[in-house]
């Protein structure tokens, strides 16, 4: 999440709020990821003919052989990334794992589920060799330097939704907005306890000085992640929904997250510092 610079970014639908444009999932994101990660992504996309599902099969019994299962885009549910986890020969079957699974059980899913880009790109991981911590730290941290205006933009667009009393009116439609909401709450929340510990974790890698600025920048984004989470975060429910459409609890996260919004000002200008 740090080294990719995806704990530092904000991104939000401003017209349509589709929670899943808050989510890390450009190419950009996931090559520095795979780097960081001291491996190099091979991606294959869909749809396959029969020669293809041949070799498809082919790589995935050799990527979980080698403990290195592929990504898998949209397999279920929204084009959000999860993992295949095992395969069944005779069928032939794919298990996989999202954020979206129905059961405890891994799901099964075939062919028909690799129909493009966002439903069903694979994603095979290449071990390489892993960066050194400081440069991780570099690319985290000029990730964010480059990012923070947008982010500041897309939080100054998310606060005017919140204070747009139109936008709630419709008890229907505004229990929809107070769904994507409290999910970009939970990955804001996500992101940015990720932004803390990967800059304390880095900061030993950088001369004295770049390195207390990162502990600075490292204590702002922990405010903004207690924030989020003192409105509350993880796993939504009704009545949630009602809270927010009935004002009091949507109020109050304007008035965080115009509280958080200070706090990654002073993020951005220690990251700059250092």
């Amino acid at each position: 999440m740090g080294a990719s610079g995806a704990a530092f970014t904000t991104t939000i639908d401003a017209g349509g709020w589709d929670p899943l444009a808050a989510s890390p999932l450009d190419d950009a994101t996931l090559e520095r990821g795979a780097r960081a990660a001291g491996v190099r992504p091979d991606r294959v996309e869909p749809p396959f003919d029969e020669d293809m599902r041949a070799l498809v099969l082919d790589l995935v019994k050799g990527a979980i052989e080698a403990k290195l299962p592929p990504l898998v885009r949209g397999a279920i549910g929204p084009p959000e990334y999860g993992l295949v986890v095992g395969y069944e020969d005779a069928t032939p079957k794919l298990y996989v794992r999202t954020y979206f699974d129905p059961t405890d059980e891994a799901p099964t899913v075939g062919w028909e589920a690799f129909t493009g880009p966002g439903h069903g790109a694979l994603v095979f991981l290449d071990r390489g060799t892993s960066p050194d911590r400081a440069t991780l730290a570099r690319t985290g941290i000029d990730v964010a330097k480059a990012a923070a205006d947008a982010s500041d933009a897309a939080l100054g667009s998310w606060l005017s939704a919140l204070r747009d009393e139109s936008r709630w009116k419709d008890p229907k439609h505004g229990g929809t907005a107070a769904f994507a909401d409290h999910a970009m709450r939970t990955i804001l929340h996500d992101k940015r306890r990720a932004a803390a510990r990967f800059l304390r974790s880095v900061r030993e890698s950088l001369p004295a000085r770049s390195g207390a600025e990162v502990l600075r920048a490292a204590e702002a984004y922990g405010n903004v992640a207690d924030a989020a989470e003192k409105v509350g975060v993880g796993a939504f429910d009704p009545a949630v929904a009602l809270r927010f459409v009935e004002g009091g609890q949507r109020r109050a996260w304007a008035n965080a997250l115009e509280g958080a919004m200070a706090h990654e000002a002073e993020a951005h200008d220690a990251l700059r510092a250092a």
